[in-house]
């Protein structure tokens, strides 16, 4: 389907046609419909229909006649979910009667990072409803609107984020920078926050101790895990390594990754878990602590927030 359609993100819509008494339907007892279109608006540009063992292609408008289309969870299944995400819905804010209550805003596809922390600089665009025009490259608009437009945007904007304002391989954090004051580390955090309430994006690859000490203030995580990922691939094979078989490391390989962070005690067996975990604390939530308040002081008021040991639950305040 992925290959059929050509898209890096599939949404899946369900559609019902009339049905022939006497048609034989046990060839086509598992179809799937995935609409070519990166906005979350029905727009059967393209139709890919997928059966029991083949794949066929079809441009039809007949098969969206349902004017609206409504997702939600699954209430009372038996089944277990544990590490299911269940799809909840857009949070797509309705259109207010008062167009002054409407604040669009012109992202260019080039500089994502740059245009929407501008418009976010504005205390005031987070008592608004959000529409978003892009300029494509080639100097023209793109088409599509709604929640879908939104999503991309957002989604070129933490790509962004991730690589001009944050450290780390698997998991980021960021980093501070000589062109970043706290009105611009704010303007992030209204993005982040708008993000959430109006579609429920989250960027999911800043380092959770990091997003911990933001909502909660403390950290409920384990640093020394996240920390692993936040390292190089070299450089968290020669800490597992030291950790699991001390004796085994070659400790030269060892002082030097520690070094790396700042390591001012001795090394040892014992004193190992110590140093990578406040290490760790270190390089995920001191280093980034000035991020940090500038994000709580946006986020904070407008979230009712719930810690859990094991994950991070997360709900907005109507």
């Amino acid at each position: 389907m992925y290959e059929a359609a050509r898209l890096s993100m599939l949404r899946f819509y369900i559609a019902t046609k009339s049905k022939d008494p006497g048609q034989d339907d046990s060839d086509t007892s598992e179809v799937v419909f995935v609409l070519e279109s990166s906005t979350s608006e029905i727009n059967p540009l393209q139709v890919v229909e997928v059966r029991s063992n083949s794949v066929e292609v079809q441009h039809s408008a007949e098969l969206f006649d349902d004017s609206e289309i409504t997702f939600g969870p699954i209430l009372d299944a038996e089944e277990d979910t544990e590490d299911t995400l269940i799809y909840e819905g857009f949070l797509v804010p309705l259109s207010p009667a008062n167009p002054e209550d409407v604040i669009t805003i012109t992202v260019r596809h080039t500089d994502t990072l740059h245009d929407l922390i501008s418009a976010f600089s504005d205390e005031e665009i987070m008592r608004k409803t959000l529409k978003v025009k892009r300029i494509l490259p080639d100097n023209t608009e793109e088409a599509g609107a709604g929640s879908g437009i939104l999503r991309d945007v957002l989604t070129c904007f933490w790509n962004e984020f991730y690589e001009r304002c944050t450290l780390g391989t698997t998991v980021k954090v960021p980093f501070i920078r000589h062109d970043f004051p706290a009105e611009k580390w704010k303007a992030v955090g209204r993005i982040l926050l708008k993000g959430y309430q109006d579609c429920q994006y989250f960027p999911n690859k800043i380092a959770i101790p990091f997003y911990e000490q933001v909502l909660f203030n403390n950290v409920y995580s384990d640093l020394k895990a996240h920390f692993l990922q936040f390292v190089s691939s070299q450089e968290c094979e020669v800490l597992r390594e030291a950790v699991s078989n001390f004796p085994a490391v070659d400790l030269d390989d060892l002082v030097e990754v520690l070094d790396n962070y700042g390591c001012r005690k001795r090394i040892t067996a014992e004193s190992l878990p110590t140093i990578i975990a406040e290490i760790a604390h270190k390089e995920l939530v001191q280093k980034p602590m000035f991020v940090i308040d500038c994000w709580r002081e946006i986020i904070y008021p407008h979230l009712s927030l719930s810690p859990e040991v094991k994950h991070l639950s997360i709900s907005a305040i109507n």
